[in-house]
């Protein structure tokens, strides 16, 4: 009996020890960006280039895969068959599900080099001043993940909107749909404004609602932390210091990464929130 227990003892030790590796080995992560252009097979250099460094810069001995979304449900679906040890998560995925999933902010993205993202609501110019007046659609590529996005911009859920929330993949071209009065309104982040300042359809449309200052997409970590979040929380953030990286990063679309925004914290919602939880 003794000398069962022993083997029994010794199996769950050595259990516990190829578990503990394969958790520590186990680095694959998901870009999960709905509303973003292409196609998960046109972002595979870039997921590949991705793997390879982080694969390098942490030292693993297993390969690491990315895996790109630009869908929600797909991505939704992934995560519940397939769960990554990461990711990169758009603001509203991590506000909508950061809960059901244990996501656990690491870094933060920086587009453009921006350390706070700003989301503006464009109407035509002869709209009224009150966003409240507004009926009609209303299209931006972050609306996919509507209680949430309605959650962080007007403080309401989607159904007591005066207006319909619709995702796009073409923000931009939405304006000019926007300018010809065939939509009520294109819901615009940072970058996006920034572009649209300094092009001719600038003139037709304005801002009639700002959010304030959001986090930018997260870099987050799925279920419990181990050893490995903390150090591989130190490369992402290095790589704006790593000319290695440069090019890396210009894929991405980021100007490095920086901390976790601790805004993060209480940005948070129910699976099936029927009102916004937001501070």
């Amino acid at each position: 009996m003794k000398k069962n227990g022993v083997i029994i003892l010794f199996f769950t030790m050595f259990l516990w020890g190829v578990m503990g590796h394969a958790e520590a080995g186990n680095l694959d992560f998901a870009v999960i960006q709905p509303g973003q252009p292409g196609t998960e097979a046109e972002a595979r250099p870039v997921m590949d280039a991705l793997s390879d460094y982080i694969q390098q810069e942490m030292g693993s001995d297993e390969s690491i895969k990315g895996h790109y979304f630009n869908h929600l449900e797909p991505a939704l679906a992934f995560l519940k068959a397939s769960p990554p040890a990461w990711g990169i998560v758009q603001l509203g995925v991590y506000v909508q599900h950061a809960t059901g999933f244990q996501m656990t902010p690491m870094a933060a993205t920086r587009p453009g080099g921006f350390t706070k993202d700003i989301w503006r609501l464009m109407a035509r110019k002869d709209a009224g001043s009150d966003w409240k007046s507004l009926n009609g659609k209303i299209r931006g590529n972050m609306l996919f993940e509507k209680n949430a996005t309605a959650c962080l911009l007007f403080g309401s859920i989607p159904d007591r909107l005066p207006f319909t929330l619709e995702g796009t993949f073409r923000p931009l071209r939405s304006l000019r749909s926007l300018a010809k009065g065939k939509i009520t309104g294109v819901v615009l982040d940072r970058v996006q404004y920034e572009t649209v300042k300094t092009m001719s359809i600038g003139k037709k449309i304005k801002v009639t609602h700002t959010s304030r200052e959001l986090p930018t997409s997260p870099v987050v970590w799925f279920g419990a932390i181990n050893n490995s979040t903390k150090k591989l929380a130190g490369v992402l953030q290095g790589m704006k210091d790593d000319e290695n990286a440069v090019k890396l990063l210009a894929l991405l679309q980021t100007d490095g990464f920086g901390s976790a925004d601790p805004d993060l914290k209480q940005l948070r919602l129910g699976e099936n929130s029927d009102a916004c939880f937001m501070p």
